[in-house]
């Protein structure tokens, strides 16, 4: 009798155990979406210059639906590039024109010069309010700010390729340099209590409060403010490692910690070397960072993106500040695998596509690298004649298998073909890749959960983007009841930055679907009336304010709820 009572217990137990584990299959559509899926951070970018006034004015912002430059293809973007220039606040500052010298024509005037001071309350105010137009529209931002956005301090011609003088204020060789000759001496800004901090740190520690103030919609800030267009080349500051040290460790302070800063290879290898004392160059590369270290914040923006072996410098910028402080230390592999490593933003802008030879630029070498590289953003509006050829891909596996044989190594590579996107072009493929883009590919719930039990999800996902989610998102559960409007929402501990791309993204890759798993006390919701409820996957940003911007969207078909901004993945039902 004994024996029978124990058996009866235990049979009781695993039952009500089997009833609250019971994972059922979820009945949704496991496919990807053939299009355009706008998410934040990620894909292609507006771009958007402003001239930060001394006094005040009212900012303007892109049009985010557009037609991609030289192609048939739309785009709904969700970043706008925001190039701030500071030009009215320093005195080495051209504001309308070249400065006067053997490039110039006869009849030219010296060009008027801005005034080093302090960035004025309403200049402060304008960059909030052109920020504040970001986090009012579905949109994040790409923060820039530079001294010459117009590159007045540059000349390029037959005749002459140099920087004329410094940009930035209180540099060496700025104007005053230009016009006598004499270095000037010290860049400090003898501001009272800032006199450890030269004129560039100063701005920066001035807009310390407007980066936390909008963190919620800032994706990432670049540091392109050495030089012409901010482009960190051509500046005496570009030209030393300290110059790199300074100006980073000064963005490692001011930036919000979730947020990455866009620099270039040579410029973080530099930086690191100075603050670690490593010897990292092109040929003893800096390993991949661990995740949340001051090393792994770094990501890269690219103003020649896919141009040549060097993308016209981009790529090899900073080599001479590494390494054996020569060219022929650079290397494209190198430098590609150091953004891989990263694993951050990577992106820029196009430019022209040279020589009919020249592979780069062209596919089927464009797919091989973006996807090395995870290729996050690229510039709607740059370049018309690359973003042509691209639009003019065909593809198909004939021409994204075709073997092809870049020059700076000799090795013959072939591209991947997905078979999802047969007979579409080449940039219809590089808009819906561009960044993360998650599938869900498979969903278990639990059938019943008791209103003081578990909820159980197990399920797969890939991410079959370019890149990765890099800012840390908040993923939240809901539950929609199926007979009202009623919604209960609790968080979960998934991480979206686990969920990696591979080199190869198609369908049939299970080895890269990633664990979607997660188990919610019911307790977290708080009290949930028994019924019948749909599953939601809510997915943000931590600092979002809106309950319903900037939510990421998954790639599948049926399954976004645009009210709920949130993903459906299954359904259950809360028993008493």
């Amino acid at each position: 009798m004994k024996t029978k009572i124990k058996f009866l217990v235990f049979c009781l137990i695993v039952g009500v155990g089997n009833a609250q584990d019971n994972l059922v299959p979820q009945h949704l559509n496991f496919t990807e979406f053939v299009g355009d899926v706008p998410n934040p951070d990620r894909g292609f970018y507006r771009p958007e210059s402003y001239v930060i006034p001394v006094d005040g004015e009212t900012p303007s912002f892109p049009e985010l639906r557009t037609i991609i430059s030289g192609t048939t293809v739309s785009v709904d973007a969700r970043i706008v590039y925001m190039e701030f220039d500071l030009k009215n606040f320093s005195s080495n500052a051209p504001l309308n024109g070249k400065p006067i010298g053997p490039w110039s024509a006869d009849g030219d005037v010296p060009p008027d010069y801005g005034t080093t001071q302090a960035l004025t309350p309403a200049a402060l105010d304008y960059i909030r309010d052109a920020l504040q137009r970001v986090r009012n529209s579905e949109a994040v931002a790409i923060v820039k700010f530079n001294y010459d956005g117009r590159g007045h301090t540059w000349i390029a011609n037959e005749k002459f390729d140099q920087v004329i003088h410094d940009c930035e204020p209180g540099a060496k060789k700025g104007r005053g340099w230009y016009d006598s000759g004499v270095i000037n001496e010290s860049d400090l800004c003898g501001i009272p209590g800032h006199e450890d901090k030269n004129w560039i740190q100063y701005h920066l520690w001035q807009l310390h409060s407007v980066f936390g103030e909008f963190e919620d919609c800032i994706m990432t800030v670049k540091a392109g403010i050495f030089g012409p267009w901010g482009e960190m080349h051509s500046s005496s500051y570009a030209r030393t490692a300290e110059g790199y040290h300074w100006l980073l460790e000064a963005l490692l302070d001011y930036v919000p910690a979730s947020r990455s800063i866009l620099v270039h290879a040579g410029g973080v290898m530099a930086w690191h070397n100075v603050e670690y004392d490593t010897d990292y160059s092109f040929t003893n590369l800096m390993p991949a960072p661990a995740r949340g270290t001051p090393a792994q914040r770094f990501g890269m923006f690219n103003d020649s993106y896919s141009a040549s072996i060097t993308d016209n410098g981009s790529l090899s910028e900073g080599s001479a500040l590494i390494g054996n402080g020569d060219q022929s230390d650079y290397d494209r592999n190198a430098a590609l695998t150091w953004i891989r490593n990263q694993n951050n933003f990577y992106g820029g802008e196009t430019v022209g596509p040279g020589s009919d030879d020249n592979i780069y630029p062209r596919f089927p070498n464009v797919l091989y690298e973006a996807a090395y590289a995870q290729t996050t953003h690229l510039n709607t509006s740059y370049s018309q004649r690359t973003y042509k050829l691209w639009d003019d891909f065909v593809y198909n596996e004939e021409n994204v298998t075709a073997p092809f044989t870049p020059p700076h190594d000799g090795v013959t590579r072939t591209a991947i073909f997905d078979p999802l996107y047969n007979g579409k072009n080449g940039m219809e493929y590089m808009r819906d890749r561009l960044g993360y883009r998650l599938v869900l590919r498979e969903a278990n719930a639990s059938k019943f959960v008791d209103q003081n039990g578990t909820l159980r999800f197990e399920g797969k996902i890939q991410n079959v983007g370019f890149g990765n989610v890099v800012n840390k998102k908040n993923v939240s559960i809901i539950l929609k009841a199926k007979d009202s409007s009623n919604t209960y929402r609790a968080l979960t501990n998934l991480d979206p930055r686990d969920w990696r791309p591979d080199l190869d993204s198609r369908a049939d890759n299970t080895a890269a679907w990633r664990d979607l798993n997660f188990s919610v006390e019911m307790g977290a919701f708080g009290k949930v009336p028994r019924g019948d409820y749909d599953l939601y996957l809510k997915i943000n940003d931590p600092k979002e304010f809106s309950a319903t911007k900037r939510c990421i969207r998954f790639a599948n078909h049926d399954i976004w709820n645009a009210s709920l901004s949130a993903n459906l993945i299954g359904s259950t039902t809360v028993t008493p």
